[in-house]
């Protein structure tokens, strides 16, 4: 097995390492400019299984209480944007993700059927020319 043998297997040189450190900090770089250049959402979709998605504007604060087969989830709308405030599943995965308020964020709660979306200003579903 050639790819074991080490003895014979040159070094990094200089260039290569100059160059994952480019790659590296490309990386980085581009998950920072998406995080931090996506625009501020406007709108809470909560899509629960087998219903129609509901829209909240994320201006109008409070706890929304959403039924799901495990049970109750309360959704909370506040000053920093939405978040999961309480939730009848055993993980509380979607409890982790903490406040969502850029467009794009999204919290689920599988075990009871739950997906909170945030969209921007204006959600569109389809355009046409």
């Amino acid at each position: 097995m050639w790819w074991l043998n080490t003895e014979n297997a040159p070094a990094l040189t200089r260039a290569d390492k100059i160059l994952a450190l480019v790659v590296g900090l490309s990386a980085i770089g581009l998950i920072l400019y998406g995080r931090y250049t996506a625009e501020a959402g406007g709108v809470l979709i909560v899509e629960l299984a087998g219903d129609t998605p509901a829209m909240h504007a994320l201006s109008n604060y409070g706890v929304l209480p959403v039924v799901g087969p495990l049970g109750v989830s309360q959704i909370e709308i506040g000053p920093k944007g939405a978040r999961v405030l309480s939730a009848p599943c055993v993980h509380k995965i979607c409890m982790r993700q903490g406040w969502m308020q850029r467009a794009g964020d999204v919290a689920a709660c599988v075990p009871n059927g739950l997906v909170l979306r945030i969209a921007g200003a204006a959600p569109i579903d389809a355009m046409i020319h």
